[in-house]
């Protein structure tokens, strides 16, 4: 005993030496890791705001190219411009907006060009397709309210700031002889590249010299006590000057950073302090009563995995705990043979609404009526609304064979449903008026394909009457439904609304498909939200006041992937 006592000691004294070592070694070498981790985080990401930066100051440098070519060919126009009459002066400005609008058109870096004779009150503009026409309007009711006095520079433009309508852009112009040549970037169009590979962890964001921000990836709620490659609670910021206008900065999750990287070593720790304390107790107590059960389960598991599911597991265990397991081993592979016929239940059940969905998808009618618009608009020479319904068809195409039974982000949907109505707005010119309210921090969600088309074309199929304005209002918010999150989606109507036994067969029963008629849509609609969200009662119908039906579909947030 003596003797025993005296070896458990000097092993004792061992392991404890072996874990001080091995303690002090991972705490400087989650120090070190640490430090490194820091290092490599501001290295890439300040190759990566190099890149960036490099590529914004391309665009501007190919814009004020573009700028500085308008203005050497264009500035001996205006030499005699204050002395042309009116009609000159007209054909003149007919001439310049067409350079100015193949400059635009052709070019990947700026947004627009202006050509500005203050003392004549004249000015004229030509932007880029990336800016909605509102955007335009906008901004040329702000050119000429400008004061560009203010900001000359000798020899050269400068790129300057400003907001117009809640959007920044960059501004630069050259001044000589009171004619003034400009060009405007979007500084959303410089972080277009950019939106491309960040995500919420990783977030880039725009600022002039003032720190005020001009663009971001992701909308975030950073915080304002921030400096130049430094952690703070929640996030890491690497900072980079653009000596023309500002700065851009990287936002990296502080938690994105260190992920798993404290959690890893001290989980070893606690490992080698357990391993060292029960590993002798197991080994000299539990030997025997582990190993043939372990053998046991083995076999087991071998057996199932060559399909035996119906192999009977020993419960002679010796211990408790590994006659509950073995108990609990069988509980799951019944309960996983369960399982896989039902998955395989459910995806043919799956399979068939997916060729349901793909049958609603493909209307004949629709495209007939889309041929039979573009021929009509042929016999009056309406050439410019062909080239828009063929654009919109080829786009409302393009979207429908992506695939059955996707999703979708809400964004895109919304985009889908809006070319829809512009195709019938064509059709019934006058008689569509269209609102739609989306949440901004939901654009990015995930629904499935097709589900809000399905009713606005349900709506343009059953509410639309001759000669009489048509009214669709979508809203999608989120809201709390018994404690749970859940993406609301309403899609309103001004026509006749829903008859009282389909709004209560939908509502308070299962909707069986009918395999034609108007039911099928809701019916696909309804089955699909049950395969994918594995609840009922996610859509409801109910009629507007005074008049009109309306939509509402609940998906779950926790469920969206």
């Amino acid at each position: 005993m003596l003797k025993q006592h005296s070896m458990i000691r000097k092993i004792t004294v061992q392991m404890t030496v072996i874990l001080t070592i091995l303690l002090a070694t991972l705490i400087l070498s989650n120090f070190y890791s640490l430090e490194v981790v820091r290092k490599n985080q501001i290295a890439s990401s300040k190759n990566t705001l190099a890149i960036y930066i490099n590529s914004i100051q391309n665009s501007l440098n190919n814009t004020s190219r573009d700028l500085l070519e308008v203005f050497d060919t264009q500035i001996n126009s205006f030499s005699t411009f204050g002395t042309k009459d009116e009609s000159q002066k007209y054909f003149e400005a007919i001439r310049l907006k067409e350079i100015l609008a193949s400059k635009a058109s052709n070019t990947s870096g700026s947004d627009g060009l202006f050509i500005s004779v203050p003392n004549e009150d004249f000015l004229l503009a030509s932007f880029s397709n990336r800016m909605y026409s509102k955007e335009g309007l906008f901004l040329t009711d702000f050119l000429k309210e400008y004061d560009f006095d203010a900001r000359k520079v000798a020899g050269g433009a400068e790129w300057m700031p400003v907001e117009v309508n809640g959007v920044a852009y960059l501004l630069t112009s050259i001044t000589y002889s009171n004619v003034i040549f400009g060009a405007v970037i979007k500084t959303d169009t410089l972080m277009s590249a950019i939106k491309k590979n960040a995500n919420e962890d990783n977030l880039f964001y725009l600022t002039d010299k003032s720190d005020r921000m001009l663009s971001a990836t992701n909308p975030v709620e950073l915080s304002k006590e921030k400096q130049n490659h430094t952690f703070t609670s929640k996030h890491f910021f690497v900072t980079e000057q653009i000596p023309e206008f500002g700065s851009l900065t990287n936002v990296v999750a502080s938690r994105n950073v260190f992920l798993g990287l404290e959690l890893i070593q001290w989980i070893i720790i606690i490992l080698s302090i357990i391993a060292v304390v029960i590993t002798p107790v197991i080994f000299r107590s539990f030997a025997k009563d582990l190993i043939q059960p372990i053998l046991e389960l083995v076999k087991g598991a071998k057996e199932v995995e060559k399909g035996n599911w119906d192999y009977p597991f020993s419960n002679k265990a010796s211990s408790i705990e590994f006659a509950r397991l073995s108990n609990s081993f069988s509980s799951m592979i019944r309960e996983i043979k369960t399982l896989k016929i039902n998955t395989y239940e459910e995806k043919l059940e799956r399979n068939k609404t997916e060729l349901k969905y793909l049958q609603m998808q493909i209307r004949p009618h629709f495209f007939l009526n889309a041929i039979t618009t573009i021929s009509s608009l042929t016999y009056h020479n309406k050439n410019e609304e062909i080239r828009l319904l063929i654009s919109h068809l080829s786009e409302h195409l393009r979207y429908m064979f992506r695939g059955g039974l996707v999703q979708v982000q809400i964004q895109e949907e919304m985009k889908h449903v809006e070319n829809y109505i512009q195709m019938q707005e064509i059709r019934y010119p006058n008689q569509v008026f269209y609102m739609a309210d989306i949440d901004r921090e939901l654009q990015t969600y995930p629904l499935p394909q097709y589900l809000i088309h399905t009713f606005v074309e349900n709506t343009f199929k059953h509410a639309l009457a001759h000669k009489e304005m048509l009214s669709i209002f979508i809203k999608v918010d989120s809201v709390l439904t018994n404690g749970r999150p859940f993406i609301r989606v309403v899609i309103e109507d001004n026509g006749d609304g829903f008859p009282e036994e389909m709004m209560e067969e939908v509502n308070f029963s299962d909707l069986q498909q009918s395999g034609t008629g108007e039911k099928v849509g809701i019916s696909n609609i309804q089955r699909t939200l049950k395969l994918l969200y594995k609840r009922d009662r996610l859509l409801k119908l109910s009629n507007a006041q005074p008049s009109g039906a309306r939509v509402e579909i609940m998906i779950p947030m926790e469920d969206v992937e």
